[in-house]
């Protein structure tokens, strides 16, 4: 070896390192893209279910204070009248409103029931919504207790 060499890489081998150096960092970026993506979705169906527990959290409140609750199918609008307040909840197709309130769910309706009996329209005491657009297989369903003064205010009577 002579005296005046200075120990280096050759330019061959440099090319070689960065050539290598700027694929894994392409694939780092890919990876960290998927985990954003990933993320992104996650926080998505958390958001969405959390909004749909609070909905069916506030509806089961509202449905279970001493209101009279009738639906209508042609409007679809649920009244709750007590001689307190009104509550009215009122589904869209792409949102449903509770009073003033938007709530950004696609909910729909599917059934009522009044004494535990399938109906279209009227005084009800049950009811089960669809959230499946916005959650797949996700239903709610709310009920009350009824009691005497409710029996008493049909028609029919018991």
């Amino acid at each position: 070896m002579a005296a005046g060499k200075v120990k280096s890489f050759t330019l061959s081998e440099l090319l070689i390192v960065m050539i290598i150096t700027a694929i894994v960092v392409g694939m780092a970026f890919s990876v960290l893209r998927l985990v954003q993506k990933q993320i992104h979705t996650i926080q998505t169906n958390f958001e969405k279910s959390s909004t749909l527990a609070l909905f069916e959290q506030k509806l089961w409140q509202d449905f279970n204070e001493p209101h009279n609750i009738t639906y209508n199918e042609q409007k679809q609008l649920l009244l709750m009248l007590s001689e307190i307040d009104t509550v009215t909840y009122s589904f869209r197709d792409k949102y449903a409103l509770r009073n003033k309130d938007t709530i950004p769910l696609n909910l729909s309706v599917q059934k009522i029931f009044t004494n535990g009996k399938e109906v279209q329209n009227g005084s009800i005491d049950a009811i089960t919504l669809s959230a499946a657009t916005t959650l797949k297989d996700y239903e709610i369903f709310v009920s009350k207790k009824n009691d005497i003064t409710f029996f008493m205010n049909q028609e029919d009577g018991l």
